[in-house]
């Protein structure tokens, strides 16, 4: 029979016993330790929540919070100010420059060409040279996202949507040598703060204009210039005075008239044949050969007029493309890239051969 003082002795031990274990195993009340950090990762494992304030991110336990960040987001999506994440088991979490990424599966956000989540507002200039035109892009490091910004040039504010493309002249076009300043502004929100992005652009043309046997004119010229065998007439020089057409006459009689194709050069090619054949007065001087030569971005020749007895070549970079009175190749329009264009004459009066070379370089920096 168990006696009394057995069962004293006994609860006596028991409870040593038990405190020698909490001694060895202590018990920590409250949460883990959760890093306040810039940048590391960690998980938790717990009725843990992350919640999004107006400002800042934090992670709760038991409404009390532990850590605060930057901005929360979860699955690659940000929290909007008032929402809540949480996770059914662990919760795994990274932090990269003061943001914090959650995910429950313990998938790591995307890093690489972004950094996860960093809103950026971009001016890609690439191409403006050719078109005239600015691609503006908003992103939030997982692809882009619509914004609302402000868009400046030339003085003038544009309310627009990201994506979108801008072009000085309204179309694409070859921009006018200059300097281009553009300025895209986001005012932020509750969820994305302030963006800010500026570009400035010269642009500037060298130009070399060369040839054999031409005179460059820049109006309307109607006199007998031979020996001189090719007249050139600048286009240029009209649209630069705002003129949307105009009308050149090449002899007293006989005339062209020429629209604005908005290009970055534009000439008149009129060419006589022949030294003796027509007198100063005639319906029929420069006018055995009319071509027209223009640069938007891409060369362009096109034939206006072929006439008169001798038989005509006409050359395009060193390649004959038209051939008047006499077998060979008929190319009325020709299109190709490049920096030079070289366009040559050649008739049975070998005196009147003329040759018109242009080549020009676009910088922009």
């Amino acid at each position: 029979m168990i006696a009394i003082r057995d069962l004293v002795l006994f609860a006596a031990l028991t409870a040593m016993a038990v405190a020698v274990i909490a001694s060895l195993f202590p018990v920590r009340e409250g949460p883990a330790e959760v890093p306040a950090c810039s940048d590391c990762a960690f998980k938790l494992t717990g009725p843990y929540v992350v919640k999004q304030y107006d400002s800042y991110a934090a992670i709760q336990l038991g409404g009390r919070q532990l850590a605060r960040y930057g901005w929360a987001y979860v699955s690659g999506m940000p929290l909007l100010p008032g929402e809540n994440a949480t996770c059914p088991t662990a919760m795994y979490l990274w932090v990269v420059a003061g943001n914090l990424y959650v995910s429950c599966d313990g998938s790591p956000p995307k890093f690489g060409r972004f950094i996860a989540g960093r809103p950026t507002l971009v001016i890609d200039t690439l191409g403006f040279c050719e078109i005239g035109c600015v691609y503006v892009t908003a992103a939030d490091g997982w692809g882009e996202i619509a914004l609302p910004v402000l868009f400046e040039y030339g003085g003038l504010n544009y309310l627009k949507t990201t994506p979108f493309r801008f072009c000085i002249s309204g179309y694409p076009a070859p921009p006018p040598d200059g300097v281009y300043n553009f300025v895209a502004n986001f005012p932020g929100n509750s969820s994305i703060p302030p963006l800010w992005a500026e570009a400035t652009i010269t642009v500037k043309t060298t130009l070399k204009v060369s040839g054999l046997n031409y005179v460059m004119l820049q109006s309307s010229d109607s006199s007998d210039l031979r020996p001189t065998a090719l007249k050139v007439y600048n286009l240029s020089a009209y649209w630069a005075k705002g003129q949307s057409t105009a009308r050149i006459y090449v002899n007293r009689h006989r005339y062209f008239d020429v629209d604005n194709k908005g290009a970055l050069l534009d000439f008149l090619l009129a060419w006589e044949d022949c030294l003796r054949c027509d007198s100063s007065s005639s319906a029929d001087l420069y006018v055995d050969e009319v071509w027209r030569l223009w640069h938007d971005g891409r060369w362009h020749l096109q034939r206006l007029n072929s006439q008169g007895g001798f038989w005509h070549e006409v050359r395009l970079n060193g390649t004959l493309i038209w051939v008047y009175n006499a077998r060979g190749p008929k190319m009325s329009y020709l299109e190709w890239s490049g920096s030079l264009a070289r366009v040559q004459f050649a008739s049975r009066d070998g005196g009147m051969n003329a040759v018109f070379e242009v080549k020009f370089e676009r910088v922009c920096r």
